[in-house]
């Protein structure tokens, strides 16, 4: 019937395969897949390795490990060994910085011990403030007779937000070595014309903030403000009745302080490490012992 015909397919083709996999498993049953939901369940119920339990090594590296483990150990007992020892490199080195910190102690007992500066008066010439900007770039002038003085910042200065990043200034015109009294002795001219210099910078920059704080300038200064006697010392103080010899020695004082506690923390180490060393001993022995007892019968058991 025509039909028939319609339904009929003409050409079969070649029969389907069954799906087969060459390696069982997960959702295999031998070379049978299992359906996907039955897959699911196979693989959920199937036994996997505990990741906190680590394989089982093989003897020999197992004999590696605890035969290094047993050079540390060796090292370990022949430190404190030496630890114990009259003489050792911690005693050495404890006894080297002991001298050391007594060296320190002696240099600040003599830092301590003030001894008076050399000194000179200058006369009590008027220091008459002329000119003061602060914008763009700061400038002060002043007369100290016979010199003009003019300190200005330089102009490359730079503007952040708010904030002015402002330099130091420098010195443009004007000779300290001319305010120098001729009666000066010769060894003290160059320490006062280096402590002058330094007092008339300290001098313009202190007109210059006042200035830029809305403070009042100071009235009638002189020559002499800036190379008063030092009531500790004796030396010159500056502008600001700084002494400069005073400080520099304030600064070693702290700076030896510093070294002395360096050293006494480093000493302090070195004790601490020798004796942490020398109480090891006992219980690494013990565990030596036990060590090399694992080692001959772990080594006993090999063919």
């Amino acid at each position: 019937m025509a039909w028939q015909r319609f339904w009929k397919r003409s050409d079969p083709g070649p029969e389907p395969q069954p799906a087969t996999q060459t390696e069982p498993g997960a959702g295999t049953v031998g070379k049978r897949k299992l359906p996907a939901h039955l897959a699911r369940h196979v693989e959920r119920a199937s036994p996997r390795p505990d990741p906190g339990i680590a394989p089982p090594e093989p003897v020999q590296r197992r004999l590696a490990a605890m035969k290094r483990q047993r050079l540390a150990m060796l090292y370990d007992i022949e430190q404190g060994e030496l630890a114990l020892a009259n003489d050792n490199p911690w005693q050495h080195r404890i006894e080297l910085l002991t001298q050391a910190m007594g060296t320190v102690a002696d240099d600040l007992k003599a830092l301590k011990q003030i001894r008076l500066s050399p000194y000179f008066p200058v006369p009590p010439a008027l220091i008459v403030v002329t000119h003061v900007s602060t914008e763009p770039a700061a400038s002060v002038r002043f007369t100290i007779e016979p010199e003009t003085f003019v300190y200005a910042e330089d102009p490359d200065w730079a503007e952040r937000g708010h904030q002015v990043i402002r330099t130091e200034l420098i010195r443009e015109t004007g000779d300290p070595g001319r305010l120098i009294p001729g009666d000066v002795p010769a060894e003290l001219r160059e320490p006062l014309l280096s402590h002058l210099t330094d007092s008339l910078f300290v001098l313009a920059s202190d007109l210059r903030d006042q200035v830029i704080d809305d403070e009042p300038l100071p009235e009638s200064p002189t020559l002499a403000d800036l190379a008063r006697p030092c009531p500790r010392c004796g030396g010159w103080t500056d502008w600001h009745g700084t002494c400069q010899a005073c400080a520099a020695r304030a600064a070693g004082e702290t700076a030896l302080k510093r070294e002395e506690a360096r050293l006494l923390d480093e000493r302090a180490s070195a004790a601490e490490e020798q004796h942490r060393l020398a109480e090891r001993v006992p219980v690494a022995r013990r565990r030596l012992h036990d060590l090399e007892t694992q080692i001959a019968a772990l080594s006993a058991d090999q063919p």
